[in-house]
């Protein structure tokens, strides 16, 4: 089995955690970390992706990741060279890693999405999220799951409705992730949960004008919020070329 593996969350917490020590050390507890993260997996063969620059989604909306303020890590841009250089990691440039483990997902068992980003559990097929530790104490065992269609379609739908803090990516007010479950429950497919999703956005809408600029920001979010299943496809894009579907 391939594991494919989102390592910007590495780099950065390693990064985090590395402040007071050389560039060396640093490296080497990087390296400790991803083939703690490889074992964990039980993978035989992995690809690392890390994320470039020029991300496509500041130019649907500029103020994505907006609310990240702040210095980098110090070692944070060396790091990440680190692993593309020593570990041969795919360098994203245009687009995030997440993009990149979703286009590179299969749904036959062979590869499996290593990360602990919520954003990609809307991506269908096996998924690994390595243990969580703080203050070298294992608060989070490792943790493997297997996400279905269903699943994934109703995970990416309920953040249009909740939206993304962590990535300033605004829902709409007053859903939290309980009033999108009930929202999209008896919903089975894309176009049943799209068409719930659209009614939400668009119900408070009193004339043309709000009504196109709601519809705008529903197609907004969605296409910041979607993980690319084909390179430089985004959701809108996806939705013109096969329509909707299941």
């Amino acid at each position: 089995m391939l594991a494919l593996i989102d390592s910007d969350t590495p780099v950065f917490a390693t990064a985090i955690a590395s402040e007071d020590v050389s560039e060396s050390i640093a490296k080497s507890r990087l390296d400790l970390t991803i083939r703690n993260i490889v074992k964990g997996s039980g993978c035989t063969d992995y690809k690392l992706f890390v994320s470039g620059g020029n991300n496509f989604r500041y130019d649907i909306d500029p103020t994505y990741k907006a609310n990240r303020t702040g210095s980098d890590p110090k070692w944070r841009e060396a790091l990440r060279l680190h692993l593309i250089k020593e570990w041969n990691a795919y360098e994203c440039v245009g687009f995030e890693a997440d993009d990149m483990c979703g286009v590179e997902q299969k749904e036959d068992g062979s590869t499996c999405i290593v990360a602990i980003d919520k954003d990609l559990l809307q991506v269908p097929g096996l998924h690994y999220s390595w243990p969580i530790t703080r203050k070298n104490t294992i608060v989070r065992e490792g943790l493997f799951r297997e996400i279905s269609k269903e699943e994934g379609w109703r995970r990416f739908f309920t953040q249009a409705l909740t939206g993304d803090t962590s990535d300033n990516i605004k829902g709409i007010h007053g859903i939290g992730p309980k009033k999108a479950e009930k929202i999209l429950s008896g919903c089975r497919t894309e176009e049943e949960m799209y068409l719930k999703v659209y009614d939400v956005y668009t119900e408070d809408c009193e004339d043309d004008d709000s009504m196109s600029k709601q519809i705008q920001r529903l197609e907004t979010n969605l296409n910041l919020l979607w993980i690319w299943r084909e390179l430089g496809i985004t959701y809108s894009i996806r939705k013109e070329i096969y329509g909707r579907c299941n």
